[in-house]
């Protein structure tokens, strides 16, 4: 289901609130001496479609966010762990100068939630001494009963799950440092506070209800966060760029962060936030909900001086802006664009000296064609474009085929790359004739009219999002397809998990050929060809990588095929329910107040 909303007048945090709450917290004399690790799970059993490589060289923003918020609140002893390249990383053997780490925040999308169980468990190992264990990410926004009762006899859980942004993590700490007793570990401190009630106030928590020796019971959700409105209050990003771990495969941690000059050896682009929401609501998003229907940016000022601080101090000059719909009001893109034009890196325009990419709608951008000239002086080159279904039958959001190719064009000549992404959904067969329903057709129509890239994923039920029950109401999910179980890492939208056709296989085998219709030696020796393409090396650089990625993605993906196709096939019967029940600590008011019984619908 969709998250609820706070009121209108109660959804951010007070201006200059969150710079407040950093000052007091640096207050505070042991911060520097606490040991923290910040973890972001990965699974490798995720690495299919055309965009594989990527994830090894792309600094996700989730985890230096929070590392920064930390870093600037008085925790120099940070250590950022990315487990796509610490995949044998044990947090029960990490040490920083020695000393175990007194906290471990765990990071987590959904399709990744297995690895953050594994570190959960393992701190464990640690005993007495093991860390306070903080979770968070949309797995935990979304499902944080999750994160509690894991292992096979329910016996390891996160002490507290977070289900807001820095914020509220900010807010928590500063509650336990405050009563947090000489040489006492924070994580008995944490406890102390949560027994007596007083984290109930602090909206975007979920902790246990009881002794944590005792078996598990209930959960406590203290509700909805509030949002910093303006982004600026947040941390800049070169920040944390100095505390992640080296990429290596060893369990322990290394003496020192990767120094933040030698960072291009190891990465090639950088994640930044941008703004956050978007005006639309489609079905199968729950990214508005999450927001609260509100929309946030950054100053274009802010944003300017990230990209150049980070790319003059790292040599990386690639910027993914990870935003919902960077289009989304005009004002934001032109008042931003034109201060991007005008800055400069080591004394070359933005327009030459970095690649920015970012998300947006077709309709939007299309709506916005006389801005683009200005965004390519100020490095746009490329955009994300979530158009789903060209004829629109599985969601309108204003596109259209003559759209399509029309704005293609203009971006193509540009030098701006389109890279649509779209959704195969029950009802659409792989090929028509006569009309561009067919997938094959759309993603034909997408390269022909200048699309760089393609990525075409499954409908599939997205937890948080208002069409998410539907699925499971109609008995659509599938549950186990011959010997294999559905987990969680399957819920990428690269494995066909929710259905109603009869022969679910022919649905995964049409996301294979889509890709190699794309992403082909025919296609890639016409992009070759074509060398005054103002996007050639882009063009031809993602058919190069498709081509591996489809490769590698067959060959990983090949399993469930076959499962898909043996059979049998048993599907869920109704939502899946969570293991616990969470109940708000309050008895008036959903959002505030003090700590109550109600159950609360999840």
């Amino acid at each position: 289901m969709e998250l609820p909303s706070r009121a209108k007048n109660d959804r951010y945090t007070r201006p200059g609130q969150y710079n407040e709450l950093e000052r007091r917290l640096r207050l505070y004399p042991d911060n520097h001496n606490i040991p923290i690790v910040v973890a972001y799970a990965f699974d490798h059993r995720t690495r299919l479609g055309p965009f594989l490589f990527a994830d090894m060289r792309l600094l996700t923003a989730g985890p230096r966010a929070i590392a920064a918020a930390l870093y600037n609140a008085g925790f120099v002893k940070t250590r950022i762990v990315l487990r796509q390249w610490n995949r044998n990383f044990r947090p029960s053997e990490a040490r920083l100068d020695g000393d175990v780490p007194q906290m471990l925040f765990v990071s987590s999308m959904q399709i990744h939630s297995a690895c953050a169980y594994e570190m959960i468990a393992d701190a464990y190992k640690l005993g007495e001494q093991r860390p306070l264990i903080l979770a968070g990410g949309a797995k935990a926004i979304y499902e944080p009963w999750d994160f509690f009762g894991c292992g096979p006899e329910g016996k390891y859980s996160a002490d507290v799950v977070v289900t807001g942004e820095e914020f509220v993590a900010l807010e928590l700490l500063d509650r336990i440092m405050e009563a947090k007793g000489r040489n006492e570990h924070p994580r008995k401190t944490f406890h102390r506070l949560r027994l007596s009630g007083l984290l109930d106030d602090i909206p975007g928590l979920v902790f246990r209800e009881g002794d944590e020796r005792e078996p598990l019971g209930r959960l406590i959700n203290t509700g909805i966060q509030r949002l910093v409105q303006n982004l600026d209050e947040l941390p800049h990003p070169i920040v944390s760029l100095g505390l992640i771990e080296p990429p290596h495969r060893r369990r322990t941690l290394s003496r020192r962060p990767i120094p933040v000059e030698q960072m291009h050896r190891h990465a090639g682009m950088i994640s930044v936030v941008t703004t956050h929401g978007c005006k639309f609501h489609c079905p199968y998003c729950p990214i508005p909900a999450y927001n609260q229907f509100t929309f946030r940016t950054k100053s274009p000022e802010r944003l300017a001086d990230e990209f150049r601080t980070l790319a003059e101090a790292s040599g990386i000059s690639k910027f993914f802006g990870t935003d919902d719909n960077f289009f989304n009001t005009r004002d934001t893109v032109e008042e931003t664009f034109a201060v991007l034009a005008r800055s400069t890196v080591r004394g070359k325009r933005f327009r030459d000296a970095i690649f920015f990419g970012t998300e947006a709608t077709e309709f939007d951008v299309y709506k916005n064609q006389d801005l683009l000239p200005l965004a390519r002086d100020g490095g746009l080159r490329a955009i994300w474009f979530g158009i789903e279904d060209m004829t629109a039958e599985l969601v309108k959001k204003g596109q259209s085929p003559e759209k399509t190719r029309t704005l293609f064009h203009i971006l193509n000549r540009l030098g701006i790359c389109p890279m649509p992404m779209m959704m195969h959904h029950d009802g659409q067969p792989l090929y028509s004739r006569g009309n561009l329903y067919g997938l094959l057709n759309q993603v034909n129509f997408l390269r022909k009219s200048g699309s760089v890239s393609v990525q075409v994923t499954i409908l599939t039920p997205s937890v948080g999002s208002k069409g998410y029950e539907e699925p499971y109401e109609k008995g659509m999910v599938i549950e186990q397809a011959g010997n294999q179980t559905l987990q969680d890492y399957q819920y990428d939208g690269n494995h066909c998990i929710a259905t109603e056709d009869p022969h679910p296989w022919r649905k995964q085998l049409n996301l294979y050929l889509a890709y190699a219709s794309f992403y082909n030696p025919l296609n890639f020796v016409r992009a070759v060809a074509n060398w005054k393409d103002p996007v050639w090396s882009y063009r031809v650089m993602y058919q190069a990588y498709g081509m591996v990625g489809l490769a590698r993605s067959l060959v990983q993906g090949f399993g469930w095929l076959k499962n898909l196709y043996r059979g049998p096939i048993k599907k869920m019967q109704g939502l899946p329910k969570p293991r616990l029940l969470m109940v708000p600590p309050v008895t008036s008011n959903t959002l505030t107040g003090t700590r109550g019984m109600q159950p609360l619908p999840v």
